[in-house]
């Protein structure tokens, strides 16, 4: 459903002074906020951009369309003219080679007088396909990882690519954690929970047993329940963010620069205590869960990291919980859930502005089954987007957009869009490496 009065934008700041990294001939990934004519009003990394279209084919396409890539062909201080980027992926031919001529990545490397081996091509060619500047510096900076990393092939080399184009760091030790099998937050603190609660039932020693109930008790206030108040949503979600969102190396930095201070009453300092005891008595396998689940979170805590913000990319956090239902609360079963927030993407500024960001929140309701749903705020405006896996909950979900109307009014929100639809929602992994495996080639135009 969509309701049909338009997302009116007042401008704020002229488009060429706003921070978000815009310059001419630059890719990025926008949300469709709406589209009118050949103009459309777009959302880049949280802040509106009034955009001018080049053609009427490009309005009709965006209207089927919640997100898409642009190519920023002019920049004036009042709108920003793009150019609509098709799928490359997906022209790509999926065999042979239509080109001819040499590769660029081995141009490339000879231009900066680097041997064409078999490592410095595969290196270029994953650095080209992130869009990335094939230089000596780069070059070397990503290898010099990869062999601290151990053996590493044409999938270890593309990840690291992938890594530096989203901002992440790129050392033998994040790549070793950034290929970890992704495992949701909600679904490892699911097992984590239920094998504390069986451990807890055994003949341990005393004070084991108490640090078992010490973390069970930490780890079920983490839970949302579904059907409470929404403070109390509130106060559980805050709960695991401060939780989960803090590092072990934090912690143990703040200790170190204050040996006075005592450690957090709840923290993941207490899962490692938990960890070393059951070592200590014998319970290895129960002590190696718990070091998985600290991997995974430590792995989540590192995709978060953004020290140098790339533009066009955006800058967003992720946590993961846990949602349970009264339903499922009797069946002890539990829901695995994500929210991202998106910041602003100067590189001096790590916070959020709560009136030009948007939200993304997903439930997955069972396997293969999530629903989504996408806030966008633009000032005191909302616009909702919400992606469903069945008619049903497309049906449940415009069951409650009154009461969503009612909830955003009481905090001083108006709901000015609302769409809903059925699919499955886009992953949110930061780091993609699907790029194509077509090589590059030069073209010698003569003049």
């Amino acid at each position: 459903m969509s309701f049909p009065a338009p997302l009116s934008v007042s401008p704020i700041t002229p488009v060429a002074n706003q921070e978000i990294g815009l310059r001419s001939f630059q890719r990025v990934t926008a949300q469709i906020l709406s589209v009118t004519g050949t103009t459309a009003i777009l959302s880049i990394d949280g802040h509106p951009v009034v955009a001018q279209l080049t053609s009427a084919d490009q309005a009709v396409a965006l209207l089927s369309q919640r997100t898409a890539q642009f190519i920023v062909t002019q920049l004036t201080n009042k709108a920003v003219t793009l150019k609509l980027v098709k799928n490359e992926q997906a022209q790509a031919p999926s065999t042979g080679n239509l080109f001819s001529g040499s590769e660029l990545a081995a141009r490339l490397l000879e231009q900066n007088n680097i041997p064409a081996t078999a490592n410095n091509l595969m290196m270029a060619r994953s650095i080209l396909k992130q869009h990335l500047a094939v230089t000596p510096r780069l070059l070397n900076e990503l290898l010099d990882s990869l062999s601290e990393y151990g053996p590493w092939g044409e999938a270890d080399a593309e990840l690291a690519a992938a890594m530096k184009a989203a901002g992440l760091p790129v050392t033998a030790q994040s790549l070793k954690l950034a290929s970890r099998q992704v495992v949701q937050t909600g679904e490892g603190l699911s097992d984590l929970i239920a094998m504390l609660s069986q451990l807890s039932k055994q003949d341990l020693p005393a004070e084991v047993l108490k640090q078992i109930n010490q973390n069970l008790q930490i780890l079920n206030t983490m839970v949302l329940k579904g059907d409470g108040e929404t403070s109390q949503l509130a106060e559980q979600l805050k709960a695991s963010a401060e939780l989960l969102g803090r590092s072990l190396e934090s912690i143990l930095l703040a200790q170190s620069q204050n040996p006075k201070g005592l450690f957090p009453e709840k923290s993941l300092v207490t899962l490692v205590r938990l960890q070393q005891m059951l070592e200590q008595f014998g319970q290895k396998e129960s002590a190696r869960a718990i070091n998985e689940f600290l991997a995974d979170i430590l792995q989540n805590q590192f995709m978060n990291v953004k020290p140098d913000p790339v533009p066009g990319r955006g800058v967003w956090s992720e946590i993961g919980f846990m949602i349970q239902s009264a339903q499922q609360k009797a069946d002890e079963k539990f829901s695995s859930a994500r929210l991202r927030i998106a910041h602003e993407s100067k590189a001096d500024s790590d916070k959020i502005n709560p009136a030009y960001t948007r939200l993304i929140i997903q439930v997955d309701l069972e396997p293969g089954k999530t629903i989504e749903v996408d806030l966008s705020l633009v000032g005191k405006q909302i616009r909702t987007s919400v992606m469903a896996p069945d008619p049903l909950w497309c049906d449940k979900a415009q069951g409650e957009i009154p009461s969503l109307v009612e909830a955003l009014q009481t905090l001083g929100f108006e709901l000015k869009d609302v769409q809903i639809g059925m699919g499955d929602p886009q992953p949110s992994d930061e780091i993609s490496t699907a790029f194509g495996s077509t090589n590059l080639m030069t073209i010698n135009i003569e003049v």
